[in-house]
């Protein structure tokens, strides 16, 4: 395999450093680059979910065991229609039989771990190299693949020609670390409201990330207000077991919404990864472990005999963004889908949930079918 191939990633995010990583394994030189100093992108208030199909990943590079010590696993996830006052409550014996023996449904990490664990990877790697400037960059290396990685609206995806795909849901996110008591371990919670779902993820015994989807004006309103008043419009909402303490974070906002965006089909090797090519609304916690779906298949894809001929290298961008269709089409119509249906006021829609919620509460199947595409997505099986 040719080991003179340079490779740029522009954004130092989870995705892009997840990318220079695994490209790096197989004797690439890789240049990441950020606007963001290294610090600033480690220290910010995130967290994400971990699906099995992320941990496939992640053991497939050897990652997972100096990650584990940083995560928080969930065994249960309750799912709450707070209209039709229906809920159902998914666990690990919802698995399928290969993933009996782990006894979670899902993880929890933090992005300031996440990312320290990542850099840390990045400082062993002597063909690694980081910058925290785009201007001064890099700027006489012939690069053979530019990696974008920068997010949905970041101004260099809006400066590019592109075949741009968008739905706004008008809706934005709320994130916020809460204390709480009572008997809450172990469980994530997808609340489903009229003005959008509310997703508690558990950091530990008693730590929840809220995640919370209204418009982008009501949003808003609740950044504006104190955080006392944040907490008691939240404890009107959440299960009478919940108790809240205090609000232990910064409040941060985010817009949500739906993209697809592929580069005009061209000579030039630019390939889109992560949110620079698509983003979900945050229901079900798809969002990363589609990213890094993403950079698995551009490790197979270079790993492959396929990577040695210049006529593949040339069409690398073609394959890829084939080999992430059937993935990508099917979250964007789950998650979209469950909005439509879960997440509104219109009484006709009724009988169609309350149907939803008999099912799942009578038939493992369809409990087995919803978990699988959450945990383990289309693309499973195929990750070696």
């Amino acid at each position: 395999m040719n080991s003179s191939l340079n490779f740029k990633i522009v954004g130092s995010g989870p995705t892009g450093l997840l990318l220079g990583i695994t490209l790096s394994k197989l004797n690439f030189n890789i240049y990441i680059t950020d606007l963001l100093t290294r610090d600033k992108l480690i220290n910010k208030d995130k967290t994400y979910a971990i699906t099995h199909s992320t941990r496939k990943i992640f053991l497939k590079f050897n990652l997972w065991d100096k990650l584990f010590p940083y995560l928080y696993q969930f065994d249960t996830l309750s799912i709450f229609d707070s209209v039709i006052s229906d809920f159902t409550i998914l666990t690990t014996s919802d698995l399928d039989k290969d993933l009996s023996h782990i006894d979670t449904i899902g993880w929890v990490v933090k992005h300031s771990d996440l990312m320290n664990v990542f850099f840390d990877e990045i400082d062993k790697r002597d063909n690694i190299f980081f910058r925290s400037s785009l201007e001064s960059s890099y700027k006489n290396i012939n690069f053979d693949y530019l990696f974008i990685s920068t997010g949905a609206n970041s101004n260099y995806i809006k400066n590019q020609k592109n075949i741009d795909f968008k739905k706004s849901y008008n809706q934005s996110c709320l994130t916020f670390e809460v204390l709480v008591r009572g008997n809450v371990q172990r469980r994530a919670y997808e609340i489903f409201r009229n003005e959008g779902p509310l997703a508690l993820l558990p950091l530990d015994s008693n730590r929840y990330q809220i995640i919370w989807t209204a418009s982008t004006s009501k949003s808003i309103d609740r950044l504006n207000s104190s955080k006392s008043l944040l907490l008691d419009n939240l404890s009107t909402i959440l299960p009478d077991y919940f108790k809240l303490d205090q609000i232990n974070s910064e409040i941060n906002i985010f817009p949500v919404s739906l993209s697809l965006c592929l580069p005009i089909l061209n000579s030039k090797k630019v390939v889109y990864v992560g949110d620079s090519f698509h983003t979900f609304h945050p229901v079900g916690g798809q969002g990363l472990n589609t990213c890094w779906r993403d950079v698995n298949v551009i490790y197979d894809l270079f790993n492959s005999n396929f990577s040695k001929s210049k006529h593949a290298i040339n069409t690398f961008k073609y394959i890829y963004y084939l080999k992430r269709s059937l993935d990508i089409v099917s979250t964007i119509v789950v998650t979209d889908s469950l909005i439509k249906i879960f997440a509104n006021k219109n009484p006709l829609l009724f009988p169609l949930r309350k149907i939803s919620f008999l099912l799942l509460n009578k038939f493992l199947l369809i409990r087995r079918f919803i978990l699988n595409h959450m945990t383990k997505s289309l693309i499973y099986s195929s990750i070696k």
